[in-house]
């Protein structure tokens, strides 16, 4: 499938096109990342008794968030394809330990902190660099379809294919799904390795030389998050963002008990509920680049926003388990028409030479919001009643709406439209 084929979600061939190595090492290495988050916490169950430090490992897989801003300023320093390869063969260097270790007999939880917080680092230096690379791979008028298809390529990847895969590989021999883990992100290292000349093609400087040193590293992390802060666009996306994390983390948080309790459901329930999530993100993915380009990117944004905040409400008024799950279903699709607006949106507002830290500071919003989405949906459940969470998380979302009314759609920074942007 060319670049400009139909708009259909499928990986390209080893021997493809640059954007079809991306979209391909993408998925594998979603793959690797979903079977690495189902079998570390399983693995920190045998090596320790001690729930604290199971949901340590846990937490440390997605501590490295909290740097994302510095990890986006060297992404931004270093060429994209290193920064993809450096991050899988990293990946794949500390699954490769650990695969040794467990093989062995010896991994002594002190091992499974850092070895979760590397990979998770690793992550964080790859998400960031697929998203800034993808400019240079694609023309503008293709961002959208694009970034529908690596979206989807890692929802296969952490939502269908890898948890399954992890669980079911530790069934067969423990160390088996840290060697595959492995494998995954080196194969992704391979194919990635011929982006070289294509992402080096068009590169753009920022003006004069960055600094050396730490000093010189927290000061370009600062003209990036200013770059944040004064860009009109970007900074009401990031409340927004901010605020589908809380409401999304709020609903998520407490949904086993939720269907459990509230729908009455056995404990498969909760499992045919995310099933539900997931098949809603590939349908989303999807229908997202005819849906933009139809009604276009701010439109689009409205559409995303009222959708999931309406789907929360309903859940609220009806708790009935086929609603439950098709409401599910359409949040995800929703989001995920968020996802692929918002990217192609940050594609075009940022400078080529910053669009790793705007990405890096934007996703930190995301991210830095679950915590209290989290904490939130557990008291309102708990003092309120199960429906809280989720009409808490619809009226945070409309509330949310006038934000991103008359929202400008910019061309490429230096083009037209971009001024009123900023």
């Amino acid at each position: 499938m060319n670049v400009g084929s139909r708009s259909t979600v499928t990986f390209l061939p080893l021997r493809a096109t640059p954007l079809g190595r991306l979209v391909t090492a993408n998925a594998l290495s979603s793959v690797g990342d979903g079977a690495r988050l189902a079998a570390l916490p399983l693995l920190a169950a045998v090596v320790t008794h001690d729930v604290f430090w199971v949901s340590v490992v846990a937490a440390a897989s997605r501590a490295a968030w909290l740097l994302a801003p510095l990890i986006g300023t060297l992404v931004d320093r270093t060429p994209p394809h290193r920064s993809l390869v450096g991050a899988d063969l990293a990946r794949c260097a500390v699954l490769a330990v650990l695969c040794a270790g467990v093989a062995t007999g010896r991994v002594p939880v002190a091992w499974l902190v850092p070895a979760a917080f590397l990979c998770g680092l690793a992550e964080v230096f790859f998400d960031s660099a697929a998203q800034a690379v993808v400019p240079r791979l694609a023309a503008d008028q293709e961002l959208e379809r694009t970034n529908a298809r690596i979206i989807a390529a890692q929802i296969i990847g952490t939502g269908f294919l890898g948890p399954p895969l992890g669980v079911a590989l530790w069934s067969v021999g423990r160390p088996w799904p840290f060697a595959v883990d492995a494998v995954t992100f080196l194969l992704s290292a391979l194919l990635l390795r011929g982006l070289a000349a294509h992402a080096s093609a068009g590169r753009m400087e920022g003006g004069a030389r960055a600094e050396s040193g730490l000093a010189g590293l927290m000061r370009g992390t600062w003209v990036g998050l200013q770059m944040l802060a004064g860009n009109r666009v970007l900074r009401r996306l990031m409340v927004v963002v901010a605020v589908l994390g809380v409401g999304q983390q709020a609903v998520y948080a407490v949904l086993v008990v939720y269907v459990e309790g509230r729908l009455d459901l056995p404990s498969w329930g909760y499992g045919l509920m995310l099933v539900a999530a997931a098949l809603g993100s590939l349908t989303g993915a999807r229908a997202a680049v005819p849906t933009a380009r139809r009604l276009g990117t701010a439109r689009s944004l409205v559409v995303s926003v009222t959708v999931s905040a309406l789907s929360y409400l309903v859940v609220a008024v009806v708790p009935w388990w086929p609603l439950v799950a098709l409401m599910l279903a359409v949040n995800s699709a929703a989001v995920v028409l968020w996802n692929v607006c918002t990217v192609s949106l940050r594609q075009r507002l940022a400078p080529p030479h910053m669009l790793g830290r705007v990405t890096s500071g934007y996703r930190l919003a995301a991210w830095g919001a679950t915590p209290v989405g989290a904490a939130l949906g557990g008291v309102l459940a708990g003092h309120v009643g199960p429906g809280a969470p989720w009409a808490a998380a619809g009226l945070l979302l409309l509330a949310c709406l006038p934000l991103l009314y008359r929202m400008p759609s910019p061309e490429r920074p230096g083009g037209p439209g971009t001024e009123g942007a900023t």
